[in-house]
């Protein structure tokens, strides 16, 4: 398995990871691009570029920190690089920038989305729990649906009730 390591995107990472982000997720789950360049508070989004130690990239996470945990909201590998263990690296890279609980939202199991599935399988691989907790993630922008959501945490993580309000209030800017 490679060894990877999350740095800190610079201008030279942008167009790919511009790129990898508009394949890898739906209009519905994607903030825009310019608020991810440039966050739009202290807590995030902070993006990190999954490297190894040639510098080749193999993907990206974007996170905001808060003072009980740590919420990935965007995390994609490149497609070559998919199963090679990059995902689960760049979680424990995470782990040790920041030794907090996180959490981050998947997509319910639909029997036209199987890879919402092993979505789910891989984060429980990695010590995350799928929490009881109805969710609904606000829209990103006025023209774009709300999305059902679950939501999942490693342990130590505070109550999905509190995990929610904060994403809807920092993440989305939106009250509960």
């Amino acid at each position: 398995m490679t060894q990877i390591h999350l740095i800190p995107a610079a201008a030279c990472h942008m167009a790919a990871a511009c790129a990898l982000y508009n394949e890898a997720f739906p209009p519905e789950e994607r903030r825009p691009w310019d608020t991810i360049v440039n966050p739009v508070s202290a807590a995030g989004p902070h993006l990190y570029i999954a490297a190894d130690a040639d510098g080749r990239n193999y993907g990206f996470v974007t996170i905001w920190t808060f003072p009980k945990f740590i919420y990935v909201e965007h995390l994609a590998v490149d497609a070559a690089a998919r199963g090679a263990g990059i995902g689960a690296s760049v979680l424990a890279g995470i782990k040790k920038l920041h030794p907090k609980p996180i959490a981050l939202e998947v997509e319910p199991p639909h029997s036209d989305n199987p890879m919402a599935a092993r979505r789910i399988g891989f984060y429980r691989r990695c010590g995350f729990d799928l929490l009881d907790f109805d969710y609904i993630q606000p829209p990103y922008a006025k023209n774009l649906p709300s999305v059902p959501l679950f939501l999942m945490a490693t342990p130590g993580a505070p109550d999905p009730s509190e995990i929610a309000e904060t994403l809807h209030k920092e993440v989305y800017d939106v009250d509960i």
